[in-house]
C-alpha cells in the first residue's frame, strides 16, 4: 500500500489531495495496475508515455528495481522534478506523437491518464504500437462516473464535472472498442473511476 509520505513527495494537486477517500482510490488503482505489470512480465525494460512527475513508474521502479525505466514528457518542469525524485528513471523530453527520441523495443508501454487529452488518439495509438512492446498499459478516466465524482466534489460545476484538459470520454465497452481497433485485448478492468487495460500487439 502507498503510504502517505509516498503522496507528499508530488506536486500535482490530486496527489497533495489530503483527502482521505482521494487518496484511497489513487491507491487501489496502483494495486489493480501493479496487478496488470506482474501479469504483464517478464519484463525487463519498460517505458512510459506522459511520465510526469513519475508518480507510477516511480512507485514501479522502487518496488522492481531489477527493471529498466524510461519517461517520456512533454512538459520539462515535470521531468526535472522527475530526474530530483527518481533519477534511476532515464528521464527524455518528447511528444507522444513523435516518439523518435526513445530507443525501442521495450517489454512494456505504459500509457497512463493521456488519451483523453489528446486531439488525434489514432495517431497517438499508432505511436504506441510502434514502439515493438509484448504488452502495452493504458488507463483513462471512466466515464461518466469520473466527472460525477467531481461533482459530488464540487469541482469542475459549470462543466457538469469534466476536467477542463478532457476532450475524450470512454465509458468501459467503448475503450475497450477503440484499443481493439489495434491491439488485443487482454484485460480491460475498473478501478473506480478509471478504466485499466492490459494489451499487446
Amino acid at each position: 500500500m502507498l503510504p502517505d509520505s509516498y503522496f507528499d513527495r508530488f506536486e500535482t494537486p490530486k496527489y497533495r489531495s489530503k483527502n482521505p477517500v482521494v487518496r484511497a482510490l489513487i491507491r487501489r488503482f496502483v494495486e489493480r495496475l501493479h496487478g496488470l505489470f506482474v501479469e504483464a512480465n517478464p519484463v525487463t525494460s519498460v517505458v512510459e508515455i506522459g511520465v510526469g512527475e513519475g508518480f507510477l513508474s516511480g512507485y514501479l521502479s522502487e518496488r522492481f528495481p531489477e527493471k529498466r525505466f524510461t519517461g517520456l514528457e512533454p512538459r520539462e518542469e515535470d521531468l526535472r522534478a522527475l530526474k530530483q525524485k527518481f533519477p534511476r528513471i532515464d528521464a527524455r523530453v518528447g511528444s507522444i506523437y513523435d516518439l523518435s527520441v526513445l530507443e525501442p523495443p521495450y517489454d512494456l508501454v505504459l500509457c497512463c491518464e493521456v488519451l483523453e487529452h489528446l486531439p488525434d488518439v489514432p495517431r497517438a495509438l499508432d505511436q504506441l504500437a510502434s514502439l515493438g512492446a509484448r504488452h502495452l498499459i493504458l488507463t483513462v478516466p471512466h466515464e461518466p462516473y469520473f466527472m460525477l465524482s467531481n461533482l459530488a466534489r464540487l469541482k469542475n460545476v459549470t462543466r457538469l464535472g469534466n476536467d477542463p484538459e478532457h476532450i475524450n470520454h470512454y465509458g468501459k465497452a467503448a475503450f475497450g472498442r477503440l484499443l481493439e481497433s489495434r491491439f488485443h485485448v487482454v484485460e480491460l478492468v475498473t478501478s473506480y473511476p478509471w478504466i485499466l487495460a492490459l494489451v499487446r500487439p
